[in-house]
């Protein structure tokens, strides 16, 4: 019976816990200065949801706001972000996964001239993380 009493008081816990998670962030800034164009955004999770917009110079970041799946599913965000003419810029991102929920996690992306640039604080400075891929 104690036994019991203590499956029960976790299971209670556990999920109670759950009911109070904070959303997810996934955030994707522009800061293109020398062509000051805009960012073509265009994002999709594994479960078919889709987002996408078009960024200009220095405007508020573009924000996707989600709880993750429920184990055993992960959670998967992707998306292409591309800027210039024609959006001869490009990148394909994974700008999120998770394989467990989480809660309340930063992903804060930022395209730049010189290519991409990451962070998962608050606090803590970007850094730089890739460069820009070009298509022919």
């Amino acid at each position: 019976m104690n036994r019991f009493i203590a499956f029960v008081f976790i299971s209670a816990m556990f999920f109670g816990l759950n009911e109070a998670c904070k959303k997810n962030i996934v955030m994707i800034a522009n800061q293109l200065y020398s062509s000051r164009g805009n960012l073509l955004i265009e994002c999709s999770d594994n479960k078919g949801k889709f987002s996408s917009n078009l960024l200009s110079f220095d405007a508020n970041p573009f924000i996707i706001s989600f709880s993750d799946y429920r184990w055993p599913k992960e959670t998967r965000w992707d998306c292409t972000i591309s800027h210039g003419e024609n959006n001869k810029f490009y990148y394909d991102l994974q700008v999120y996964h998770a394989n467990y929920q989480r809660c309340g996690q930063l992903r804060s992306w930022i395209a730049k001239d010189d290519g991409i640039w990451f962070t998962e604080s608050y606090e803590d400075p970007a850094g730089f993380v890739l460069p820009w891929k070009t298509r022919a």
